[in-house]
Formats: C-alpha cells, structure tokens, sequence
C-alpha cells in the first residue's frame, strides 16, 4: 500500500514538474465540458452531473488538453465529496464588463473545512487518505498559465464551488 501510495506520488510529481507549456487556441469551452462529463455520466450511477452554460459564449482562446485535466480534477474531486450520491453541476457565465468567461463547478458534498481553504491549491497538500496533493496545484497552475484565476466557496447550503475565471 505504502510502495502504491508513494509510487503514485512520484508519478504525480513528475507531471506536475514537466508539464507542457500552454498551447492556447481557438476551443469550444462547453464542448470541452461535455467532453469530461461524458467520460463520468454512465459510471456513477446516484450522482447527477448537470450542466448549465451561457449561450453567448463559444470560441475562447485555450489549450483543450490543459483545461480538459482542470475539469477532470474537479469532477473528480466532486466525486469523492458526494461520497456515492449526490449533484454536481457546471456552469458558465459571459461577463461582458470584464471580458471573462467564469465557470462554476458545484457539488452538494461534504465541503470544505474553513482552516483548508488557504492550503487547496499548495503542492502536496490533500484531505484524501489516498491523495497526492498535487490534482488542485496543477489545476490552478494550468488557469493561471491561461491568465486566468481559480477559487473555492460554499456551495451553500451545502457543499464547495470552483469558480474559474478566465479571460475571452
């Protein structure tokens, strides 16, 4: 269990120290979603994921792969806080004053404890008893890459949304 623990680790570690640099370009954010909701909708089976997205958004100007491991990480993470059964939804907004797309990834879970909010998005840091740490650290270094930014919240009543911002 340890050798599996560590091993992973390592393998985590090596990613997140060699990671691609950004190739933004023209993407379709919503089919990006889809893309990751599909690969989790047929497999969990009390869990709801549902997607609301703001029409006036399409082509923005970021690399598919990059953002695909961002929502795998957070689907992923919802996942784990829903415990077996509950609803994860995904949205966007077009912010035309500031010239951003902001997508929101809810979860009706177990939330966050307020003393690890400041700690989420260091290397390494984890809450799992099987995590690496390191899932919110690459996520929030792939948003930044893309000037944009990533931050957490209730989900109230119940439960944390990530709100990503990033700019059109």
């Amino acid at each position: 269990e340890f050798r599996r623990v560590l091993f992973r680790s390592v393998n985590e570690f090596s990613r997140f120290a060699r990671m691609p640099e950004s190739n933004p370009g023209p993407n379709r954010i919503h089919q990006i979603i889809d893309d990751v909701v599909l690969l989790y909708k047929g497999s969990h089976k009390n869990i709801k994921i549902l997607t609301k997205y703001d029409p006036r958004i399409d082509f923005i100007r970021i690399d598919a792969e990059q953002i695909k491991r961002v929502f795998i990480n957070l689907i992923e993470n919802s996942i784990y806080a829903v415990n077996g059964g509950g609803v994860i939804e995904i949205k966007t907004f077009m912010a035309l004053s500031t010239k951003t797309v902001r997508i929101e990834v809810s979860d009706n879970g177990r939330g966050i404890h307020p003393k690890y909010r400041d700690k989420l998005f260091l290397p390494y840091f984890t809450t799992k008893r099987k995590g690496t740490g390191l899932g919110l650290a690459i996520a929030n270094r792939i948003i930044a890459d893309h000037n944009g930014y990533i931050k957490v919240r209730d989900n109230l009543p119940k439960g944390t949304t990530f709100v990503i911002e990033l700019p059109v």
